[in-house]
Formats: C-alpha cells, sequence, structure tokens
C-alpha cells in the first residue's frame, strides 16, 4: 500500500492505524510559528555545514557523534510516545548521519527498546570510515549483528512502526543515486512514520530544494543550529514536525550575534518542537 494512503489511513481513520502505534506530545509553547521563524538561530546552510565541520575537528568526531545520537535518542525515548513493544528501524547511509543513527539504535538498545537495523554498506567493505567501522562494531558487539541487515530494501518498504532516516546528511547538491535512492524509496512508500535526522535525504541544506528522491518525514530533528533551507516554505512537506536539539557544538561557537538566540531558544531544555 502506498505511503500516503497508509498516513491518510493512520490519521483520519484511527481503526486502520499499525500495531506500532505513536504520538507525539505536543509543545507547550504558544508562541506563533512567525514570531519563532524570526528569532531561530539559523544561519545559510553552507555557513552552518562550515560551522559543524570546523567545531568537530576541534572537539572531536566521536564525541561530537555520540552528543548527536544521544539527542536523537533522547527525542525518541523521551518525546515520542512509543510503544515499548515496538521495534524501531533505523537505515544507516555510508557518512556521518549512517554512523548517527547507528549510535543511536546502540543507545535505544541498551534503554531497553528493540531496534532494527539496515546498512547500505555490505559490512565487508575495505574503504569504510573510521566512524562507519567502529559505529558497526560497537552495534554488533551491543546489540547483535544479527539485528542488522545489508541493503534490505524490501525489508524497510514493508515496515510499519519508526523508521529513523540516516541516509544522507547535509550537503546534498545533486539526486541521490543508486542505493541511497533506492533506500529513500524504499521509506516513502512504507506505511512508517519517519523521524529524519537533521535533514530528510534528498534535501539541499541551504535551498530547500529536492534536486530528485527525497524523504517525506513526520518529523525532522534539527541538530543546534538551523539551516536556511529547512526553513524554506518547498521544504515543508518533507520536513513534517520540525524539533531541534542542542549538541556538542557550543553557543559561543557562533560568535556575539548568535549566541543570545541559542541562549534564547533552548533555555527551557535541550530538545525543543519548533512548528
Amino acid at each position: 500500500m502506498p505511503r500516503c494512503l497508509c498516513l491518510a489511513l493512520f490519521f483520519f481513520f484511527p481503526f486502520f492505524r499499525p500495531t506500532y502505534g505513536i504520538s507525539l506530545r505536543m509543545s507547550l509553547s504558544t508562541t506563533t510559528s512567525t514570531d519563532i521563524r524570526n528569532n531561530l538561530p539559523v544561519l545559510s546552510g553552507d555557513v552552518a555545514r562550515q560551522v559543524d565541520l570546523d567545531v568537530t575537528e576541534k572537539v572531536g568526531r566521536v564525541r561530537i557523534l555520540e552528543s548527536v545520537a544521544t539527542r536523537v535518542a533522547d527525542t525518541l525515548y523521551y518525546h515520542v510516545s512509543l510503544d515499548r513493544d515496538s521495534p524501531i528501524l533505523f537505515v544507516a547511509g555510508k557518512g556521518n548521519n549512517g554512523a548517527n543513527a547507528i549510535a543511536c539504535a546502540r543507545i535505544l538498545h541498551l534503554r531497553g527498546i528493540r531496534v532494527e537495523l539496515v546498512t547500505l554498506v555490505m559490512g565487508d567493505e575495505d574503504n569504510l570510515r573510521p566512524n562507519m567501522q567502529e559505529q558497526l562494531e560497537l552495534f554488533d558487539e551491543l546489540v547483535g549483528n544479527g539485528k542488522r541487515r545489508a541493503r534490505d530494501f524490501e525489508y524497510i518498504r514493508e515496515w510499519r512502526g519508526v523508521i529513523v532516516d540516516g541516509i544522507l546528511g547535509s550537503g546534498i547538491q545533486d539526486p541521490p543515486r543508486g542505493v541511497s535512492a533506492d533506500a529513500i524509496r524504499a521509506c516513502n512508500d512504507s506505511c512508517g512514520q519517519v523521524l529524519a535526522i537533521d535533514l530528510p535525504s534528498g534535501l539541499n541544506h541551504v535551498t530547500g530544494e529536492t534536486p530528485g528522491d527525497c524523504i517525506k518525514a513526520t518529523w525532522t530533528l534539527n541538530l543546534h543550529m538551523f539551516k536556511s533551507g529547512q526553513l524554506e516554505q518547498k521544504a515543508s512537506r518533507f520536513i513534517g514536525e520540525l524539533w531541534s536539539a542542542e549538541t556538542a557544538l557550543g553557543f559561543t561557537t557562533f560568535g556575539d550575534g548568535l549566541t543570545p538566540k541559542f541562549v534564547e531558544f533552548y533555555k527551557n531544555g535541550p530538545i525543543r518542537q519548533v512548528w
């Protein structure tokens, strides 16, 4: 059944909802979307990406990765009401966002949540990035390699619960190709509800355009500072509900102009709903 029809049944006919039921806790903020937009700590997508890379280089990729994975896990565990007996499917690409997704799956497994993992790497490749290799090894050791599959797009397509999109990160200029495009289409064809890490895979972080296939997320969890592409009107149907989480990048890192906006935005906690 096409995902659009599944979601229509999910929202308008409750008795059609899948077993893996979820509901999102509503934000307590009464600020309007326009007021929030004007006060967001937002940077041009390319500037945000460069600051991210610079700070990550200084702080250390592993430290940033673990802080991101923990925030994603916290969002799923504390802000999305889950049926604790229902598993979450993580779809992990070859890059940093894929490593984030794998680390998040491990963290939630250690909290007692059932997790499944589909990777776009085969697992025996010699050219894996060190952080990806490390996360796969940790997953196999602490979760079990029986809980992960490689490039099983039919498994994704048949999923009826929550899916975490870690297929691609920021920096998309061209249409997704190959296994990345296959995974995006499988997620969109499923009856699952998708949480995208930072950006829906396939969305341009600067312009909000979709040069090819793009995840249609139920929720997007922005990481730390907002990217200009997330806030474009044309991106809204791919973003879904927009949430945001503070990470280890810090507030003063971005200069005096943005520091007060970070402090104000996250004053009530490290994770919040935007709209």
